[in-house]
């Protein structure tokens, strides 16, 4: 896993800082409005955070192959856009600092960059931080078993254990499932995803039932 990989962005003219969309959400609204068309603060947030999901399961590579995190923080974490896919948005890292670690650094890592997200999103766009966390997991998930081929360091993500419900890893990316929706159905033109609760369920729970 190469560190490189965090400057695909080629020095793109940034939009915002990841922190500044978080606090100021009516940046992040006006954006997803004008690319998705959707108006749900809620499902532009939960979208927001599908891309910044993958975004972080970078760091986690990174993490489990080298034992090194960023020393950065959501303020030093630029947006910009690039092309093709709708919103289609991408992260730009503003400096270049990254520190060895030991086991603790998959809880550095939710700590500086995860946490003081999905805390902003759950107060500014209302937005469940267990549906954030989720769209977190299912790329983590989707790297540990597919790219890296090893799921040892999953458990280190202790507060996301509860996604595998009661499954192996490898179990549970094979049969995919989520606990909560994610919101995609709301987006003008999408509807339910293949692993949404709302398929087999009534209604999808949400914070309020898990």
């Amino acid at each position: 896993m190469d560190r490189a990989m965090f400057k695909f962005t080629d020095g793109k003219e940034a939009i915002g800082t990841v922190l500044e969309w978080s606090e100021d959400i009516q940046l992040l609204a006006h954006s997803a409005e004008k690319e998705l068309g959707t108006a749900s603060l809620p499902a532009a947030a939960s979208m927001f955070m599908r891309r910044y999901g993958l975004f972080i399961t970078g760091h986690l590579a990174i993490f489990s192959k080298e034992r090194r995190v960023w020393t950065g923080s959501p303020e030093e974490i630029e947006i910009v856009m690039s092309d093709g896919e709708p919103w289609p948005i991408l992260f730009q890292l503003k400096h270049d600092h990254w520190e060895p670690c030991g086991d603790e650094g998959a809880e550095k890592i939710l700590q500086r960059l995860v946490d003081p997200v999905v805390a902003l999103m759950t107060k500014n766009a209302k937005l469940p931080a267990i549906i954030s966390r989720e769209n977190i997991f299912g790329y983590a998930l989707w790297m540990y078993v597919h790219v890296l081929k090893d799921t040892r360091d999953l458990p280190l993500l202790k507060q996301y254990q509860r996604f595998l419900q009661k499954q192996t890893p490898e179990d549970a990316m094979a049969n995919f499932s989520r606990l909560t929706c994610c919101l995609y159905k709301e987006v003008p033109g999408c509807d339910k995803c293949p692993y949404c609760p709302l398929l087999k369920e009534k209604y999808c729970e949400t914070a309020k039932t898990l």
